[in-house]
């Protein structure tokens, strides 16, 4: 039977992160949010006031709201981000780029999210990590 994997042998998340996510400042569209993911070839965008997160959109959110026929060249983004809270589930729930992929996976869990808002030491956004790139990161290690 295969041990437990350690939690210090576990690689960490800076190793596995997206980093330099796609940012659009919140006076934008959601038109402009869904060309930023093409683009970018990402499923997400944040929402930034300068240094400030202040929520995010991402790609279920922008496919929930094209099936809905909502206008994405007229609905304005902070009409519908899933704005930061400090307080209850999702969304933007943060992680630490020093912390080990196997606790992203938890907070993942914990926190019902499929992807997490990395931060340096200083809070500073510097990524975002899916579930699919922690797996791919403790698959490395398995």
């Amino acid at each position: 039977m295969q041990e437990m994997m350690e939690e210090d042998e576990t690689p960490k998340v800076k190793a596995f992160m997206r980093g330099d996510p796609p940012r659009l400042p919140s006076d934008g569209s959601l038109e402009d949010v869904l060309n930023e993911m093409t683009e970018k070839n990402s499923s997400l965008v944040l929402v930034m006031d300068g240094d400030e997160l202040l929520g995010m959109v991402g790609d279920n959110d922008i496919g929930r709201l094209v099936a809905k026929g909502v206008n994405l060249k007229e609905a304005k983004m902070m009409d519908f981000i899933a704005a930061c809270m400090l307080t209850g589930n999702q969304p933007c729930v943060q992680i630490r780029d020093e912390d080990t992929i196997l606790n992203a996976l938890r907070v993942m869990d914990l926190s019902n999210a499929t992807s997490l808002v990395v931060v340096d030491k200083n809070d500073k956004v510097v990524g975002t990590i899916s579930v699919l790139d922690a797996l791919r990161g403790w698959k490395e290690k398995v």
